[in-house]
């Protein structure tokens, strides 16, 4: 765009100069050394504000499409914001076990493999009416998982691209974990010959010392250890997610703020 401006505004100013050289030299008012120089530092200006109105053009496009990437993410988080809130919910019962007071909306925890005793217990939520804690946490994130998917196809982050990655550690995190968690929740409802599967593992979580190790794990425990790795990588997703989007919301005056009161 600007070479094709210069290049119409240099000849524009040459058909100019020519036509006025012969008059301005014929009249003694200026030799040709003075009309060349002269013409030299009227293409230099023309080129130096070409330059400068292509500069500012291209800034403010960038600025625009920043922008318009930035309210895209917005959009869609007034969709997904919700469901973060419902997963924070879940997976806080799945690793607080009875008798502990549980933070509904802490994003961030520090738990063992011994705290998620009681995720087989039912929800203590009334829409939930009477299902396990664990398959709750399993719908909730599983609706995340697909929002941040959706996400991800509808913005390109060419401007936010460390939202990008903590919405893809998000992603990460949950389908390498998938298949150790259909096995956990498989265990609710499994026999091993006339004993409960889910009285097993339970008791199995309840013996496990603090500094137990995946390696010297029981073959079904390891499902559990997995599990325990997925929920500590999706917090640190989700908690990098909210605090990107907290700088985002306060870079746009117009958009809608979160409201709940994380931890």
């Amino acid at each position: 765009m600007a070479v094709t401006s210069i290049k119409s505004l240099n000849s524009l100013a040459l058909k100019f100069w020519v036509m006025l050289v012969p008059v301005i030299i014929m009249d003694g008012l200026w030799t040709i050394t003075d009309y060349l120089n002269n013409l030299f530092c009227n293409t230099l200006a023309l080129i130096v504000v070409v330059m400068f109105m292509d500069t500012l053009v291209s800034h403010n496009k960038e600025s625009r499409k920043r922008r318009d990437e930035a309210r895209a993410i917005l959009r869609h988080n007034r969709i997904i914001q919700p469901d973060i809130d419902m997963y924070i919910v879940r997976k806080n019962m799945v690793i607080t076990p009875h008798g502990r007071t549980m933070r509904k909306f802490q994003v961030d925890s520090e738990f063992t493999i011994n705290d998620m005793r009681d995720m087989y217990s039912p929800s203590e939520l009334v829409s939930d009416v009477g299902i396990s804690k664990i398959k709750r946490y399993d719908y909730y994130q599983r609706k995340l998982y697909h929002d941040f998917e959706k996400l991800i196809e509808a913005v390109d982050f060419n401007n936010y691209p460390e939202i990008f990655e903590c919405v893809m550690k998000y992603i990460n995190a949950t389908a390498y974990g998938e298949a150790a968690l259909e096995a956990v929740i498989g265990y609710e409802d499994a026999k091993s010959g006339t004993r409960s599967v889910r009285v097993m593992i339970v008791s199995m979580i309840k013996d496990e010392p603090e500094n137990g190790r995946f390696m010297d794990a029981d073959p079904m425990m390891k499902n559990v250890y997995l599990l325990h790795q997925m929920i500590n990588d999706q917090e640190k997703a989700v908690s990098d997610y909210l605090r990107l989007i907290r700088t985002l919301e306060s870079e746009d005056p117009d958009s809608i703020r979160i409201d709940t009161d994380y931890e």
